[in-house]
């Protein structure tokens, strides 16, 4: 059976927001290679509403300028076993790039068009991000509210896999399963290259932050 690419979670999003950077202490983390297991037969699949859904991304200049947006997602899957959550996957929509905070159409298309291009996420060739969710861990004494599980899986970007960890805010509702997650993700693991001081040197006031943050909120529903 195929395991869960929870998407970016993951992914697309991640991949987005990559593009521009951003920074903070919600770095997720890089973790040894993981391998998905099989899927049981016996999960109940519970699947995201991607019209409910909504990953956002936010990116910055080293100098603190930035854009933000979305990114579409395509489809996912969360997975209930035995009423507890044993994983999920997403597939991000990379041909759904949206930027929210240039109001001029001239300026946003060219930000857009940009942001498919080779310089960033390679659009026409990688369509699609995917995230694999490998590891739900219960993050114990959690607050109502709070960020109560640690997720592990894998998010590929332009066909390139790297295993991370983040925490995110799981719950079960009528209907149901709730996810949101708030982290940064390093886009220069993912070979997105430009305006990055990881590849190029003396770039001054268009230096951008290689960590992209992403915001995302799954609604799935059986």
């Amino acid at each position: 059976m195929k395991r869960i690419k929870f998407l970016a979670v993951f992914a697309m999003a991640a991949i987005v927001m990559a593009s521009c950077g951003g920074g903070s202490d919600k770095k997720a983390e890089i973790i040894e290679k993981l391998e998905a297991g099989e899927i049981p037969e016996e999960v109940t699949r519970v699947y995201v509403d991607v019209n409910a859904s909504e990953v956002a991304w936010t990116g910055q200049k080293i100098t603190g300028s930035g854009h933000n947006g979305t990114i579409g997602i395509k489809e996912g899957v969360m997975y209930d076993y035995d009423g507890k959550i044993w994983g999920g996957n997403m597939v991000i929509d990379m041909t759904q790039i949206v930027v929210l905070d240039l109001t001029d159409p001239e300026m946003n298309a060219r930000l857009k068009g940009h942001l498919e291009s080779d310089d960033f996420f390679s659009v026409a060739t990688h369509p699609e991000a995917t995230f694999e969710i490998v590891r739900l861990e219960p993050i114990e004494g959690a607050a109502s509210g709070e960020a109560n599980y640690r997720i592990s899986g894998n998010l590929t970007i332009k066909e390139i896999t790297h295993s991370l960890a983040f925490n995110a805010l799981v719950n079960h509702v009528e209907g149901g399963i709730d996810a949101y997650a708030d982290f940064d993700f390093d886009r220069s693991l993912y070979e997105v290259r430009f305006g990055s001081g990881r590849f190029f040197d003396n770039l001054g006031d268009n230096l951008i932050n290689d960590n992209i943050n992403l915001k995302i909120n799954l609604v799935a529903r059986y």
